[in-house]
């Protein structure tokens, strides 16, 4: 089986597909497969659900399983969401320290709303899904890869769930101000971020905000 990398990809939803070369901060780190198909992903997570079922204590096959049904879930919710949220709430019982991964079941839930017809399952889910997010970023909140996450998951909820615009764009801008401070990331993932405030303001009606922010994703793209 791969090893899993010391680097991440925590894209979500509006950044499917960019790698997401993060930082060494992380106490446990993954390797993310969303440029994979729903197919390809599953065969990664049988890899990874033999190992787990071969050493029930092995924290790394069960964190990166949850994951793995995680990104699956983005592809398909209804089969894959209450998986995802299973084991990484698992996961963070065993590594409550981890607060990546405490951050993940929390979009697992949200992605559970986001495709229920049910409304009281909807809110539950979303409701639960927020919290999850909204503690991980309160225990660590200038993690980048925990703002991430919620970021990246509100700004694909918000035009489901309006509350959350507000999630991204204070997360986005908390991101931005920490590039501003000198944190030094690939430049792929700093224009993503700029990019995805450019939407959001752009969606706003605040034109000026969202040609401030796309100027500056050309800036670092054009820096490469």
């Amino acid at each position: 089986m791969k090893r899993i990398s010391r680097n991440a990809w925590p894209g979500r939803y509006g950044a499917l597909g960019l790698v997401f070369l993060l930082l060494a901060s992380w106490a446990y780190a993954e390797e993310r497969f969303e440029n994979m198909d729903l197919k390809a992903l599953s065969a990664q997570a049988a890899q990874w659900k033999e190992r787990l079922d071969q050493n029930p204590s092995d924290d790394e096959a069960l964190r990166n399983l949850g994951i793995l049904y995680h990104d699956m879930a983005i592809k398909d919710s209804k089969a894959y969401g209450r998986k995802a949220a299973q084991y990484l709430e698992q996961a963070y019982q065993k590594k409550p320290d981890d607060h990546v991964v405490l951050c993940y079941p929390g979009s697992a839930y949200t992605l559970l709303a986001k495709d229920a017809s049910n409304p009281v399952s909807k809110a539950y889910d979303l409701n639960k899904g927020v919290e999850y997010m909204d503690k991980a970023v309160r225990k660590d909140p200038d993690n980048i890869t925990v703002r991430l996450i919620r970021a990246n998951n509100s700004k694909a909820l918000s035009s489901r769930f309006l509350s959350q615009r507000s999630t991204a764009y204070e997360d986005f801008e908390h991101v931005a101000g920490l590039f501003e401070k000198g944190l030094k990331v690939p430049s792929q993932l700093k224009a993503s971020v700029y990019r995805s405030l450019a939407e959001l303001y752009k969606e706003g009606g605040k034109v000026a905000e969202a040609k401030k922010y796309q100027i500056m994703a050309e800036s670092v793209q054009k820096e490469k």
